[in-house]
């Protein structure tokens, strides 16, 4: 509990994760009021309690990058870290529990402004558990990968691109991919929680064996 705590203050320290917190809330409202005012006008833009999150969890992803990120660009910090915590996995399963424990308040705030339209207080659990499990997944791929840019192109370009082209080209592949749960939970659940898992016990393997 010693690193949980260690690991969450470090990242409360970092300016970057509070200004994308923050951003990606206030991108949230904009969508969800720019949403609801279409419906209220008649427009048919599908569900307009889950489509702004379509759209804010590229926050999330930007989230969990810069989280897993920060130690390798500012000064090298993850040396220093395993200097202090040399055991590298359960090192790796603090920071995904601190970053869990830091990202659920900001998903459940997100989750709960964009179903406010709807009046659909249930949807609130599942989305911010998505948003949170989006993150998880995003700071395992970074782990792996270690440099932000790179593994921001690749994950925006899952989620955005690739994503939505298959699923529109192939429907039946839909509930296989991460991200369709932020359209369609009841299809999307198991994928996003399958993807997130993988990725992290790809990134512990991989944390564990390669050099700082």
């Amino acid at each position: 509990m010693n690193t949980v705590r260690a690991e969450l203050r470090k990242l409360l320290t970092l300016p970057s994760l509070r200004r994308t917190a923050l951003l990606t809330w206030a991108a949230t409202v904009l969508l969800t009021y720019a949403y609801a005012s279409a419906e209220a006008s008649g427009e048919k833009l599908g569900d307009a309690a889950l489509a702004p999150l379509g759209y804010t969890q590229a926050g999330f992803l930007v989230l969990g990058l810069l989280a897993a990120t920060s130690e390798y660009q500012e000064g090298d910090q993850i040396r220093a870290t395993l200097l202090a915590m040399p055991r590298r996995l359960p090192l790796q399963a603090a920071k995904a529990l601190a970053l869990a424990a830091l990202t659920l308040p900001v998903a459940t705030a997100t989750a709960a402004t964009s179903t406010l339209p709807a009046g659909e207080a249930a949807r609130i659990p599942a989305a911010a558990a998505y948003l949170t499990l989006t993150t998880l997944l995003a700071a395992a791929v970074a782990t792996v990968v270690r440099r932000a840019v790179p593994a921001t192109i690749a994950l925006l370009g899952l989620y955005f691109i690739a994503g939505p082209l298959l699923r529109a080209g192939s429907p039946a592949s839909a509930p296989y991919l991460p991200d369709t749960a932020a359209l369609d939970p009841s299809h999307g659940a198991a994928a996003t929680i399958a993807w997130t898992f993988s990725a992290l016990t790809l990134a512990a393997l991989t944390f564990r064996r390669r050099d700082a």
